[in-house]
Order: structure tokens, then sequence, then C-alpha cells
């Protein structure tokens, strides 16, 4: 009730000078953790409180190590333009009972970079890029930071609508892992994942959010490609991929290139003259070429995955090979316990 009636107090306030706003302004972004909306040239009153437990008690505060005039157990600390700053609370013999980390949030985005997706020339908005190797409901992002800001992760998020069991973890400072213990790869997927991330530096929090589907975001891994014998070689899904390859099957890009024979060729230059799709798991070579196959999920518009390449010896064919499926419902009219990998494929030229 106290509680109450001080957040009215502050908002009857606010409403008569104009230059202090308090009425939806803050927010828990985890346990004794606000954050605090601001805008440039706004201050913000926001209500603290040591603990329940300490009402009557002489209270006394500090904000980072540095002593407060306010005492009590509920006390009012005014957020200047993007200032916040950590409280802390402690009992008359001084020993320390609570904090509250306040921290401004601004609408600018300053902390990370917006790059293109993986494996597209596309922007995403969101700056967060997203991806899977496989449909096991597991994804990794990962984003990059300014040069001239230094941060961390202050807190994840991840959701479906309706309700959803999404577990994240820190990696690095620089990419995060997440599980949907919910998801089943044999269902078609009815709502996307909504991810949002806050990025902290100093007493100052962004946040970024993005959502997908996962079909979206898979990528499939290098696809292995070994030597069968001087004029052929073979291509195997990757390891990582989602079993059975009947009911995950994948589309392989592929182009031969000429460069010198020591080189790393850079299979991603736009220089081939030749670049065919196809299903096949065998390819005729060309001698003094290298071959350069990626993959992609045949029935989703998804990324491709990394480039491999192989010096070859024999010609590959001109003939262009396409497949007309669709993402989401041709994948469920496909038996999921199916294990051949005959496909039916339309060949045009």
């Amino acid at each position: 009730m106290f509680f109450l009636l001080l957040s009215t107090l502050l908002f009857l306030q606010s409403s008569a000078d104009g230059s202090i706003k308090t009425e939806e302004s803050y927010w828990t972004l985890k346990p004794n953790v606000l954050v605090v909306n601001v805008n440039v040239g706004e201050d913000v009153n926001v209500p603290l409180i040591c603990g329940e437990a300490y009402e009557g008690e002489n209270i006394t505060w500090t904000r980072n190590d540095e002593n407060l005039e306010a005492q009590g157990n509920r006390i009012v600390v005014t957020v200047e333009g993007w200032m916040g700053g950590n409280y802390s609370c402690f009992n008359s013999e001084g020993s320390y009972l609570n904090h509250t980390l306040v921290l401004a949030q601004w609408t600018f985005r300053k902390f990370i970079k917006n790059t293109p997706k993986k494996g597209t020339t596309l922007f995403y908005p969101g700056y967060i890029d997203c991806s899977t190797n496989n449909y096991g409901g597991s994804f990794k992002c990962d984003w990059t930071w300014d040069a001239n800001r230094n941060g961390h992760v202050a807190h994840i998020k991840a959701t479906r609508p309706g309700g959803s069991n999404i577990s994240c973890s820190l990696d690095s400072s620089r990419n995060i892992t997440c599980l949907d213990h919910d998801y089943c790869p044999y269902a078609e997927e009815v709502e996307r994942i909504n991810l949002t991330i806050y990025f902290r530096s100093s007493f100052v929090v962004e946040s970024y959010n993005t959502k997908f589907y996962i079909m979206d975001i898979v990528r499939p891994d290098m696809v292995p490609i070994s030597r069968i014998n001087k004029t052929s070689v073979e291509v195997k899904y990757p390891h990582s991929w989602s079993t059975p390859s009947s009911y995950f099957p994948l589309m392989f890009q592929v182009k031969e290139i000429r460069c010198r024979k020591h080189d790393n060729c850079d299979c991603s230059k736009p220089y081939s003259q030749e670049i065919f799709f196809t299903q096949s798991h065998q390819l005729p070579v060309t001698k003094g070429m290298t071959v350069c196959e990626r993959a992609r999920d045949e029935f989703c518009n998804s990324s491709w995955g990394d480039w491999n390449q192989y010096k070859s010896h024999i010609r590959l064919p001109k003939t262009g090979i396409t497949v007309t499926s669709q993402c989401g419902a041709k994948r469920l009219a496909i038996p999921p316990m199916s294990t051949e990998f005959g496909h039916q494929i339309k060949r045009t030229t």
C-alpha cells in the first residue's frame, strides 16, 4: 500500500512541473535490477526499497560506494539523463543488507554493429545473427561490438507466444547458445521465437530483438567431399545434419573455378562460368579445376552453408538442376522414418 501511495504522489509531482517523469518509466529486468527509460534532457524519479523486513529501521544508502543523504527503508532517487548506479543499503551498524542496480535505457543503437546475415548479402534489423546447423532445437546467436564500446550481456530472454521452455547460455562476449526444449522437428512451427538480448556498458543498457523460426535460420555445416577415383568425387551430408536425410534432404550448389595449384581458392567470388544445383552425391570433375560445393535445406529458402572445395579432373555437366519443393507443408508430407535417398527432381536446360 505504501509503495502504491508513493508512486501516485511521484506521478502527481511529475505532472505538475513537467520536468520529472515517473509513470511507466522503470521496470524490473531481473531481481535487483531496474531499468529506467530515459530521454535526452529528462530526469526520472525512481522509488527504491531496501527490503520489507527492514521497515522502521535506521537504514543508510550509498550510490556507487558514495554515501547518500537519503535514509530509511524506502527512498526516492532521481536518474539524471543516462546516469544510473548501484544503490546499496546498510543497517545502523554498517552491515550490508541489499542493493538495487539501476540502469538507464536509451533508444539509440550504439553498442552493436549492424552486419549482414551470414550466407546472404541482406541486412536484418536487430543486429543479432542467429543460426543452427540442424533441426535439433538448438541455435547460436552472435553479434559484433562497436569498436568504441566496451560492454557485456546483462540479460537474455527467449520465448514463443503462448509459453515455451527455451534456455540460453553465454558462450563468450560475442555469442550465446540457446535450446528450445519443446521443439519438435516433425511438426510445423506455428509461432516464431522472440529473442531479446540486453547489453550493458557502465550503467547504460541497450536492448536488441529478433524474431525467427528455426527453419528460417537453419544453415548446414560444410559438406564433406572425398575422392572416389581420378574422374569423380563423392559428397556426403554433414555429420551434424538431422536424420533421416530423406525427411531432411539437402540441395547442393556446385561450381568449378580455376586457381593456382597451391592456392586456397576463394569459392565465394563470382568468377565461375558454371554453377548448378543438384541432389546427386557423386560428381564428375575436370582436370586443373577446383570443385566448390555447399548445401542448403531443400525445402526452405534459408542460408547456404560454407563452401568446401576439391581439386579435380573431369569437366562438370552444364545441365542445371532445380528443385521445386516448398518449405513446411512439403516436408510434413514425407514419412519421417524413411531412410532412402531417392528424390524426384526436375531437370531444366
